[in-house]
């Protein structure tokens, strides 16, 4: 099975498309993996044009899942991204996120924006949230059996055997950490869709996020929570590469 590697943790990814063609990385939100944009249509929709790299995120999936907090701090899993696209030789590729992998891509701004031309991000957003500490406030069992009703992609993941609970409390508690990347947006030359529900925790950030920089749109997608949102690729596939078309060729 492919692998990526990051000071010791492999990182598992799978390839989709047309090789030769610009490259599409996609990072999966919390709790769910890889298989959530094959789900959810994304792949289909994008193969023929992209060359698409689908990572497991550390702590999900076929990926290494390590135990402790520190193992999740957002450099370096911004450096597990890194690592696939070295992995399959790509310099730059476009990037495509929802909610955790959302925070991530917004993070790659921060400590690797020279290796991605485009970001299109959903279920997050920017700006620093103080409330966000909060998350560890609630017993993890408690939030992953709701996770499990709620979300389909969850769901799938639990059922394919794919879960360690004591890695994903730890990337969990990682996450309650995050301080936004609200100065890096700012400062931002590759465009950014960030697309969001409207019934969504994210969604008051990302409208606030587009007073940052005028090369970020926002897609609201009406009366969608967290989970509807991800599942809209016929809205955001089409505005995706309305985006990245408009990019030049690196």
């Amino acid at each position: 099975m492919p692998y990526a590697e990051n000071e010791g943790v492999k990182i598992y990814f799978e390839t989709e498309g047309t090789p030769g063609a610009p490259a599409i990385v996609m990072h999966h939100g919390f709790l769910a993996d890889l298989e959530s944009w094959r789900e959810r249509g994304f792949v289909d929709a994008l193969k023929d044009r992209f060359h698409i790299l689908l990572m497991d995120s550390r702590g999900h999936g076929r990926s290494d899942k390590p135990h402790d907090v520190e193992a999740y701090d957002v450099r370096t899993r911004v450096l597990d991204v890194v690592a696939v696209l070295d992995a399959n030789d790509a310099r730059m590729a476009h990037y495509l996120g929802y909610s955790m992998g959302g925070m991530i891509g917004l993070s790659s701004l921060i400590y690797a924006p020279q290796r991605f031309l485009s970001y299109t991000i959903g279920g997050a957003q920017p700006m620093r949230d103080p409330n966000r500490a909060a998350m560890r406030n609630q017993p993890f069992r408690e939030y992953y059996e709701g996770a499990l009703k709620r979300n389909a992609a969850v769901k799938a993941a639990y059922d394919a055997g794919r879960h360690d609970v004591e890695a994903l409390e730890a990337c969990r508690d990682s996450t309650a950490n995050w301080g936004g990347a609200e100065q890096a947006v700012r400062l931002a030359t590759q465009p950014i869709i960030l697309y969001v529900g409207t019934n969504d925790t994210p969604h008051d950030g990302a409208l606030r996020a587009r007073e940052l920089n005028s090369n970020l749109k926002v897609i609201e997608l009406p009366g969608d929570d967290h989970a509807a949102a991800a599942t809209r690729s016929n809205v955001v596939v089409p505005a995706m590469i309305e985006m990245i078309d408009s990019v030049p060729v690196a």
